[in-house]
């Protein structure tokens, strides 16, 4: 149950773990464009055209190392990297790579990463807080008992101090 509320409040995090997810897709489309040989890509809501030695148009890509994306969700990280609307956006690989540049420092130094850092140091820290737990302070009310045999070395106790004393 312990890591199950940890994965609970990561749920707030979302948001971050998808706008990293999709700035990982801009990267690796840029990585299919070198193995390509590609220059240039559109990118539309509806395709992506990747421009080089053979042009390749189709609604998603995937890549040779079997990562796949999808145009509408490159469109809608490129609006919001470029910050304007069109119809299309056209992009080199090398710009590709230096707007995901700018998009990882701005998240470095954003709220969002900074909030994650704290449920991380949070949740990080509940083992210590589980120190505190029954069976902690059971092994600190007997300290004779080594963890594991508590039960079996509290009955045998009890089993010699009810025999009388030789």
């Amino acid at each position: 149950m312990d890591t199950l509320k940890k994965a609970g409040a990561m749920l707030s995090h979302l948001d971050l773990f998808h706008q990293m997810l999709d700035l990982r897709g801009l990267l690796q489309l840029a990585a299919h464009m070198e193995e390509r040989g590609d220059r240039v890509t559109l990118i539309s809501n509806e395709s992506i055209t990747l421009i080089g030695a053979e042009m390749l148009s189709d609604a998603g890509v995937t890549t040779g190392k079997g990562a796949k994306i999808e145009a509408a969700t490159a469109y809608r990280v490129l609006q919001g990297l470029k910050g304007h609307d069109a119809p299309e956006y056209a992009v080199t690989r090398e710009e590709l790579g230096a707007l995901n540049a700018r998009a990882v420092a701005e998240l470095e130094g954003g709220d969002a990463l900074k909030a994650f850092g704290d449920t991380l140091a949070r949740i990080g820290a509940a083992p210590a807080a589980a120190a505190a737990s029954p069976q902690a302070q059971e092994a600190e009310a007997a300290p004779a008992e080594r963890p594991g045999r508590g039960r079996r070395n509290a009955e045998a106790e009890g089993g010699n101090q009810e025999q009388p004393a030789a």
